[in-house]
């Protein structure tokens, strides 16, 4: 025995733990993060993928992208390796793909909703701790998974598209990005629809109309798919391409919370203010769509007037469109909407325009197209005073166009819309007029406007063959193009300049005793068992903290 044996160090013994189980730490986390899920989110995913819709569309995605693979390689033939084929390859796939994200997912969105309406199940969903928006989420997100589904399905074969040459991978992943923004979209639209509380004939034309609509979608969705792989007009080198991007990114953005938000609205309790948050989110609209034509005016050469063009057909537009859906709401303010009314005199005038109201909605899209008139005459004058003294874009006669389309849109739509709002307030001393309603309402009138002069002009032998004439002056289609249709100004411009603006002003006039009697609303105070119960849930919310010694000599 060595001398130093009592000095060495025994061997150390292998560890004998059980080792780490991974799975069961990643099965932990999932645990906690499914508890966080919204629980509508889950049982939409269960009846989706269960349903006999989803199992016989997926199936049928599988059978055509299979079939489409042999038969594409087939027509292709000997050259398969030679050839660059991929954008034909590609066009064949996205036309399968496309046909459920852009028709089945949105339809399949609308029907969740309105069956929940149909089968009464609403009402008990609505008794329960979700609110309206996380109602939408869930039904979003559903959607959201079947389209994650039915790409990972695709997306084998277009990799094997990219494989075959002729088409990039920026290309490829553009196209995706294009027909999943637009399922998305199309999905949030058709639950907004569902949202209408309408009887049941109603119902069933909503449900025509909307498989027309996403028909129509998907036909216009491959057309353009279509056009721009087979000539190559995706021009990835160009900053002006990213810059409209840019801006067709922003107001998807902006529509799609308009349209998240405006649906949440629907499924609140009548009592609830369904109107400020998407009256704030219309004059954002109107913020980017100012600020993004601004940033192309100044960019382009010389200030294209062109671009003011634009700006004033698409505020125009804009304005048009919510102000025929904003006068359709219900006149009657409940008073929880009155207990949160501004109150000093700074905040009624800076925020009663953004009062639930038809009457305060008509005024609210006069004043954006009123700005939108001082923002162009703005532009127009900066032009003058820092711009180059000549210039062929700014002729005289291209300077009076852009005048009198400044001054004739906005009166033609403050004209209609103010002629809606009285004809809804008739319509409901008889019957309740909902958004769907009104907005009805002012397309009838647009077209008899429109068809209207348009018929007697046809029938009239001596005005057939004439052209133009003032008879017209209340189809504003008709007129605007014959004003900005041409190099200089017809003779007709300054009697339209005069006519349209009094049927303006004169339709202003009669609804402002109902905008008087909106704008004359104001605060009431809390009951006592309200300010009791907001109270306590404030306390609940936030407990009082341990005050802190600010004194040492208090310790």
């Amino acid at each position: 025995m060595s001398p130093n044996a009592d000095t060495l160090t025994p061997a150390a013994e292998p560890d004998r733990s059980p080792p780490r189980d991974w799975w069961a730490g990643v099965d932990r986390f999932v645990d906690r993060f499914s508890d966080r899920l919204n629980p509508l989110l889950v049982k939409e995913t269960r009846q989706a993928l269960k349903s006999r819709q989803f199992l016989i569309t997926f199936g049928l995605l599988l059978i055509f992208g299979w079939g489409w693979s042999i038969l594409g390689t087939a027509m292709i033939g000997p050259d398969v390796h030679y050839a660059t084929s991929g954008p034909e390859m590609f066009l064949g796939y996205f036309m399968i793909l496309s046909f459920p994200l852009l028709v089945i997912v949105p339809f399949g969105a609308f029907r969740s909703l309105a069956g929940e309406k149909e089968d009464r199940t609403f009402d008990l969903l609505s008794i329960t701790a979700l609110n309206p928006r996380q109602i939408i989420r869930g039904k979003l997100g559903s959607a959201v998974l079947q389209m994650v589904i039915y790409l990972s399905a695709i997306s084998p074969c277009l990799a094997f598209t990219y494989m075959l040459g002729g088409i990039s991978a920026p290309t490829i992943l553009y196209m995706l990005f294009l027909v999943v923004a637009a399922s998305l979209g199309l999905s949030m639209a058709g639950l907004l629809v569902a949202t209408v509380r309408e009887a049941g004939q109603w119902r069933s034309f909503l449900m025509v109309v909307v498989v027309c609509v996403l028909i129509g979608f998907f036909w216009s969705g491959c057309a353009l798919a279509v056009k721009l792989i087979t000539y190559g007009l995706i021009p990835f080198t160009d900053a002006e391409f990213y810059q409209g991007n840019g801006a067709a990114l922003t107001a998807y953005g902006s529509y799609f919370l308009l349209l998240y938000y405006a649906a949440a609205a629907q499924l609140s309790f009548s009592s609830d203010n369904r109107s400020t948050r998407l009256r704030v989110i219309m004059l954002t609209q109107f913020v980017l769509w100012t600020g993004w034509l601004a940033w192309f005016w100044i960019g382009s050469e010389r200030g294209d007037i062109r671009v003011l063009m634009m700006f004033v057909v698409g505020a125009s537009i804009h304005w048009g469109v919510m102000g025929a859906m904003m006068t359709g709401e219900h006149p009657e303010l409940s008073p929880r909407v009155k207990r949160s009314l501004p109150q000093s005199l700074l905040s009624r005038s800076l925020f009663t325009w953004f009062n639930p109201g038809p009457a305060t909605g008509f005024l609210f899209a006069t004043a954006g197209l009123l700005g939108m008139c001082v923002l162009l005459e703005m532009a127009v004058a900066g032009r003058y005073l820092f711009g180059p003294v000549s210039d062929s874009r700014w002729s005289q006669g291209m300077v009076d166009q852009l005048h009198c389309l400044t001054v004739l849109m906005p009166a033609y739509i403050i004209a209609y819309l103010g002629a809606g709002l009285v004809v809804i307030r008739l319509l409901r001393k008889f019957y309740p007029v909902g958004i769907l309603l009104g907005v009805l309402v002012h397309v009838v009138l647009v077209m008899v406007g429109t068809l209207g002069p348009l018929v007697l002009h046809l029938m009239s032998p001596g005005l057939r063959y004439m052209g133009y004439s003032l008879l017209q002056a209340r189809n504003p289609f008709w007129s605007l193009t014959h004003v900005v249709g041409r190099s200089t100004l017809p003779p007709e411009a300054p009697a339209l300049m005069v006519i349209v603006p009094i049927a303006a002003l004169v339709m202003f006039a009669v609804n402002v005793p109902s905008v008087a009697e909106e704008l004359r609303q104001v605060r009431i105070s809390k009951p006592r068992r309200v300010a009791e119960d907001d109270a306590a849930r404030y306390a609940q919310r936030h407990p009082p903290q341990p005050s802190k010694p600010t004194d040492p000599w208090d310790q």
